[in-house]
C-alpha cells in the first residue's frame, strides 16, 4: 500500500496523472519507416498518394502519418477529441511538459519542440480537437 501512495504521489509530481495517458507516443514514431511505425502503433487501416508522400491512416489514436522521403514527418493525431485542450495535453503525445510558445483560446502552439518544427493543439466545441505535428518538412 505505501509503494502505491509513493507512486500516485511522483505521478501527480511530474504531472503525468493531469495529463493522462499517452495516447499516441509521437517522439518514438518521427523519422521512422511505414514498417518501422506500423510495428510501433499497428499496421495501416489504408494508404494512398499525395503530394509529398505517402499518406497513411492508422486505428491507434486516429492517426494520419505522411511519410515524406520514406519517413514520419507530419503527424496528424484526431483521437483526443475527449481530452482537455490544456497546456498539459502535449503530455498525450508523449512529449514533456513544456509551456506552449503560443497559445489563443483555439491553438497552443510549440515551436520548436524537442527537435521537431513544431507541435499544435487545435480546440473543438469543447475539449482538443485535432494535434498536428510537423517533425521535419515546413
Amino acid at each position: 500500500m505505501r509503494n502505491k501512495i509513493l507512486i500516485t504521489i511522483c505521478l501527480l509530481l511530474s504531472g503525468v496523472v493531469q495529463a493522462g495517458e499517452v495516447v499516441i507516443d509521437v517522439p518514438a514514431l518521427v523519422g521512422k519507416s511505414k514498417a518501422d511505425v506500423a510495428k510501433i502503433i499497428g499496421e495501416p487501416t489504408s494508404c494512398g498518394s499525395s503530394k509529398y508522400g505517402e499518406k497513411c491512416q492508422f486505428k491507434k489514436a486516429e492517426a494520419e502519418i505522411v511519410f515524406i522521403k520514406g519517413k514520419a514527418d507530419w503527424i496528424t493525431v484526431e483521437g483526443i477529441d475527449d481530452k482537455p485542450f490544456s497546456d498539459e495535453a502535449i503530455q498525450l503525445l508523449g512529449f514533456k511538459k513544456q509551456i506552449p510558445s503560443f497559445s489563443n483560446s483555439f491553438t497552443k502552439r510549440w515551436e520548436p519542440l524537442q527537435g521537431l518544427i513544431s507541435v499544435s493543439l487545435f480546440k473543438g466545441s469543447s475539449n482538443s480537437d485535432y494535434a498536428y505535428i510537423k517533425a521535419y518538412t515546413k
